[in-house]
């Protein structure tokens, strides 16, 4: 059977002139590679993507490759190019390929209601520019752009061999067998950790999480349940992390998440970048009796 890879969806960690802070996000990620993550998603949501400026993702590119050369087992790096403009997407990939990351990703740009074949024209334009395919990053509830496996364009961008994986942050699951069926080779990470079991059951080829930056052995042993002969178990597992998730997001996800990283393992996170806020005394109450209540031990199952 193929391993479920875990991909994490890294923060951005800033230091207290709101810098990026190289030397803690170094912490952060070899924390993820102990803990056996297969790869690192750069500059996604949890990572304030649109909030930084571009040189700064590039230079987290830079600082993720080097790390990924320095590991001692081979480890996925994404880099995430998503912007509004097809010209700085192409600047951003192409400096992360001469960076040396394989993996390219973006999101769809938003704000001006593209229409289909302009969305799917935007990833022949990517694809085009690093000779080479991407990760094509489905996140609707954000970009306000649905990945219609109807529409005649976006079937033909699928089967164009343009989009190698799809980050599948999406409620409509059962989309993933569509996208099967018009190119198998695309590969499939769920992008909701609350929808694991559907995806599982749908044979997606892994997960790309952001609370996998503290949660990542609990998921890791809710596939090997799901795999096992308890697998009855793994229901009560996902309800105990989808509740933690819940909180989280109520408060403020990639807030939360930089708390929880400096309050139980030490990685100083900073704070999030405006207009998002900073949490509360309440908030980090809320945090800290969800995870003393529901995040399980994993050597105890």
């Amino acid at each position: 059977m193929e391993k479920t890879k875990l991909i994490a969806a890294s923060l951005s960690i800033f230091d207290n002139n709101n810098q990026v802070n190289d030397s803690e996000m170094l912490n952060l990620w070899n924390k993820l590679v102990e803990e056996g993550a297969d790869g690192i998603f750069i500059g996604g949501s949890v990572g304030e993507c649109f909030l930084l400026k571009n040189s700064e993702r590039i230079h987290m590119f830079e600082e993720a490759s080097r790390f990924a050369a320095s590991t001692n087992r081979p480890l996925d790096i994404y880099a995430h190019v998503g912007a509004l403009s097809t010209d700085e997407a192409i600047e951003m990939a192409r400096a992360a390929k001469s960076a040396g990351i394989k993996h390219i990703a973006s999101t769809p740009p938003f704000y001006f209601s593209l229409s289909r074949k302009e969305v799917a024209h935007y990833y022949y334009d990517l694809a085009s520019a690093i000779n080479d395919s991407v990760l094509y990053y489905d996140i609707p509830s954000s970009t306000h752009i649905d990945l219609n496996t109807d529409d005649p364009d976006i079937q033909s961008l699928l089967k164009s061999g343009v989009i190698s994986a799809i980050k599948h942050t999406n409620l409509q699951s059962y989309r993933v067998n569509k996208i099967k069926s018009l190119n198998p080779n695309i590969t499939i990470f769920g992008g909701f950790e609350s929808r694991v079991i559907p995806m599982m059951g749908y044979h997606c080829n892994g997960f790309i999480g952001s609370t996998f930056n503290f949660m990542l052995p609990q998921y890791r042993k809710i596939i090997e349940v799901y795999h096992s002969s308890q697998s009855s178990k793994v229901y009560r597992m996902v309800q105990d992390t989808t509740s933690v998730l819940n909180v989280l997001l109520e408060v403020g996800l990639p807030a939360a998440i930089k708390y929880i990283l400096a309050s139980r393992y030490g990685i100083q996170a900073g704070e999030v970048r405006r207009p998002l806020l900073p949490l509360t005394l309440e908030a980090k109450k809320k945090i800290d009796e969800i995870l003393n209540q529901k995040l399980f031990d994993v050597t105890s199952l």
